[in-house]
């Protein structure tokens, strides 16, 4: 349900990306305010930055949780004034469907910040205060919002004060520092990857108010608090694992929560110094995992985002790109295109190029947006990969049912014609330009072409995907694009000499043939999309989803019975509708108890893949206490990153993960076998991934014996000599030994 979630969420923020800028506001009324009717020289006063959200919506505290955005402010002041840190009022604290934790507020709130005048400024005058505001709200989806706000104020000798009982309200609400006043006796202590507060409170709180909100680390994790009580005393512990090194003290901030016997709320802020020795302990490092955890490891092989330049990934996300087209996942779109090519062999070349050039944009466009998912997916706080799409269920039922469609139209079940009246502004061009049809299917060509590309890694761009997710906006987007160039160069070469195409074969009649034998192609497709299902959801989503695809067929088929070219705009809307109400119809009758009840069908698969039993390698599933208790014992470890959507997993299954020499000598080595089943999202096989500066699967990796932060990192496609070689190296050392004994 959190992928679906996210993916929504993600939906919702890039269409907000194409709003008008008055839009991307509609559910947050954002305004500046002053507590003061004027400037006086020198002296501080506050501004607060007023939000108002609409029912049902919320925007995020300092520390938004496990997902969101706190909200931002990027002063324009005049010169000499100085802004201060925003003072947060204490957040609602929420746990929503998924058990996703967050901090934030609702309905109404309002930011404080100092703001320091020179002192040197003349009276008389009128100063603008100003500032760009960004945040994100949310209801069941997330918008991002942005505003430019602006204060003027005069500068006076004397001011009397300004909306002051609304900023008293939100000045109790900010959680003081803790002091001697407060009546509370705080110690604080940080050692082996914890932080912990002993409270002893003046009077026992009121039952179940006690709670605890982090601040954030940069570049670290801190974990959601323990809470012990005990009458009037608590005992806090939090633990912290670093992403990156940290070679200096850092405060660490929190909010201490609770109400008083009578009932009143407060919140007091705790603060301790975390020493650079204690992060030293939190990360991994060249000298042994023992102690620390897999995730919190720095591998000796892999560097993200710092290994080669920028150029160097540039040119292995072209060639990345270039060799997904002879990938397994998009080969049935390559072919129709190639076919299509054929159809053009005799067009105008000017035709021909325009043709290539929109089959090419469609690719560009599809991994620009795929980009933005992963952007703002990643500013929401969810860790993805590429191919994450596919670790949805819907998106798996949505593509089969697209797949599906798209063969019956193959094999001459219908044909879909869509007036150029009907379409409007770039539709209208990709649809007919200058008397020819036929723009708007070539660019669609090559969006399918992308989404089927989407589960395949190819030679050299995981490699480079990996170094795209480590990297700001831009550089994702850089590689991204750059991978898009690298698959339609071979169409953009191709069109913009037509006279090369006189190599391809000759139209003729065999073409229809060939078209429907591509419908085959297509089927095949939609087994392997309902076999990725069954995965996720087990036999019975499979069997309701081919029940679904019944109806849709039988719209397909009305399409195709009952419309023509000569057909009225009458018939052909009253055929649409109807077609539209029995697809509708089929997925609430087949789909909609599938989809709820997925949740409880995606426990009952197990996530722990089959061992294959004494004829084959005996595989462990993903667990990272027994991988790093493996890694602590010194035990050779053979990971197999994969997934049921991932083709190129499937054919290094079939050819060599089956071969008998390979498993003989998994077996006879004694390395442990573990399977990372990416099928459905896992965070921790997420960011173990990233460890190896890898986005997708497959992905294998090999921990030698002794040397558990030097892992062997293998190649997407792998050859059955290189993972034999791989095993012997990790081995090696326990045969060395065994020799000497000897």
């Amino acid at each position: 349900m959190k992928v679906l979630q996210s993916i929504v969420v993600a939906g919702s923020l890039v269409a907000a990306l194409f709003l008008p800028g008055e839009c991307l506001a509609a559910h947050t009324q954002v305004s500046l305010l002053a507590d003061s009717h004027a400037i006086i020289p020198g002296k501080p006063f506050t501004v607060g930055l007023l939000l108002r959200m609409d029912p049902e919506w919320h925007t995020y505290w300092k520390n938004p949780g496990d997902a969101g955005l706190a909200t931002e402010i990027k002063w324009k002041l005049p010169p000499g004034f100085v802004a201060g840190p925003i003072a947060w009022p204490l957040p609602q604290k929420s746990i929503e469907e998924g058990d996703v934790l967050t901090y934030g507020y609702s309905g109404q709130t309002m930011l404080l910040v100092p703001i320091t005048p020179p002192s040197g400024i003349p009276t008389g005058t009128t100063l603008k205060l100003a500032a760009d505001v960004s945040w994100l709200e949310c209801k069941s989806t997330c918008v991002p919002g942005a505003a430019s706000v602006q204060l003027e104020l005069p500068v006076a000798a004397a001011a009397a004060p300004d909306h002051r009982d609304l900023f008293d309200a939100y000045e109790a609400l900010v959680p003081p520092p803790h002091t001697a006043a407060d009546g509370l006796k705080v110690r604080a202590s940080a050692s082996a990857k914890t932080i912990t507060f002993d409270v002893d409170f003046p009077s026992v709180p009121a039952a179940g108010t006690v709670d605890f909100y982090p601040d954030a680390i940069p570049n670290a994790q801190v974990s959601r608090p323990s809470i012990r009580l005990s009458d009037s005393s608590a005992n806090i512990a939090l633990s912290v694992s670093s992403f990156e090194k940290i070679d200096s003290a850092v405060h660490f901030n929190g909010v201490l929560v609770f109400a008083s016997p009578a009932g009143v709320k407060k919140g007091i802020d705790l603060q301790t110094e975390l020493p650079a020795t204690f992060f030293s302990s939190t990360e991994g490092g060249a000298n042994g995992s023992a102690g620390k955890g897999i995730l919190d490891q720095q591998f000796a092989t892999v560097s993200p985002g710092s290994q080669g330049s920028l150029l160097v990934y540039l040119l292995l996300a072209l060639v990345g790109g270039l060799l997904l087209n002879i990938m397994p996942c998009v080969l049935p779109v390559i072919a129709l295109k190639i076919f299509g090519l054929v159809k053009m062999a005799g067009d105008n070349p000017r035709r021909v190029r325009k043709l290539g050039w929109t089959f090419s944009s469609g690719i560009l466009f599809s991994f620009v947006v795929l980009a933005l998912f992963v952007i703002i997916l990643q500013a929401a706080g969810q860790r993805v990969g590429w191919g994450f799409q596919f670790q949805e269920p819907l998106f798996v039922v949505v593509m089969a049912t697209i797949v599906f469609a798209f063969g019956l139209s193959l094999f001459g079940v219908f044909e879909i014609r869509l007036p150029a009246r009907a379409l409007e502004g770039v539709g209208s061009v990709l649809q007919k330009h200058e008397g020819e049809t036929g723009y708007a299917p070539s660019f669609f060509e090559g969006v399918f072409a992308t989404i089927l590309a989407t589960p395949c890694t190819a030679p050299f761009l995981g490699t480079a995907l990996g170094f795209a997710f480590a990297q700001p906006w831009w550089g994702i987007l850089l590689i991204f694009a750059t991978v898009a160039v690298g698959m339609a160069l071979p169409y953009i070469v191709l069109t913009s000499k037509p006279a090369w195409m006189k190599f391809l074969p000759k139209p003729g009649a065999w073409m229809e043939t060939a078209k429907q034998f591509m419908g085959f192609l297509m089927m095949a497709t939609l087994l392997w999309l309902l076999y990725i299902l069954g995965k996720q959801l087990g036999m019975e989503a499979v069997v309701w989803t081919g029940a679904f695809l019944l109806t849709v067929g039988f719209a397909c088929w009305m399409i195709g019975r009952f419309l023509t070219l000569s057909s009225s705009r009458t018939r052909a809307i009253v055929v649409w509708l109807i077609a539209a109400v029995v697809v509708v119809g089929g997925w609430w009758g087949a789909m909609g108890d599938v989809m709820s009840a997925r949740d409880v069908l995606e426990a009952g698969v197990s996530a722990v893949p089959a061992s294959s039993g004494s004829e084959g390698i005996s595989w462990e599933g993903f667990d990272k206490s027994r991988l790093e208790s493996l890694l602590d014992a010194n035990t050779p470890v053979l990971i197999d990153f994969t997934a049921e959507w991932c083709l190129t997993c499937k054919v290094n299954e079939k050819t060599v993960l089956s071969d008998p020499e390979v498993i003989a000598k998994i077996k006879e080595s004694g390395i442990v076998p573990i399977r990372a089943d990416w099928t459905n999202r896992n965070p921790e096989i997420t960011r173990l991934l990233s460890k190896f500066g890898r986005s997708g699967v497959p992905l294998y990796v090999v921990f030698p014996q002794g040397k558990p932060t030097e892992p062997i990192v293998l190649p997407e496609v792998i050859t059955k000599s290189i993972l034999l070689e791989a095993v012997e190296k990790s081995v090696r050392p326990v045969v060395a030994a065994e020799s000497r004994q000897r």
